[in-house]
């Protein structure tokens, strides 16, 4: 399956993002250089929750796997991290 395949190679990009921000936490010479793997690791991992949102994988097993993903990649994530109004709302209301 041709779309199966293409988030299989997002995943795997997004590790080797994963990779590139730690270098670049670890050396501590570019912070902007980690700031901006994190921003291109925000957008992978909203194609690849996409992907999986999107039939023919839209289903509670999908929403299972972009759970894992989540933890995976997010896994200190605080929900004080909300900074924008209207996503605040939307946590309130949950």
């Amino acid at each position: 399956m041709k779309r199966n395949h293409h988030l299989k190679e997002l995943i795997e990009n997004i590790k080797k993002t994963e990779e590139m921000i730690v270098l670049h936490k670890t050396n501590r010479t570019s912070p902007l250089m980690a700031t901006q793997y994190e921003a291109l690791k925000a957008k992978q991992i909203s194609e690849l929750i996409d992907g999986l949102a999107m039939p023919p994988y839209q289903s509670i097993e999908s929403i299972s796997v972009i759970k894992q993903i989540l933890n995976k990649f997010y896994p200190n994530i605080s929900e004080d991290a909300i900074k924008q109004k209207e996503l605040k709302e939307l946590a309130a209301t949950i």
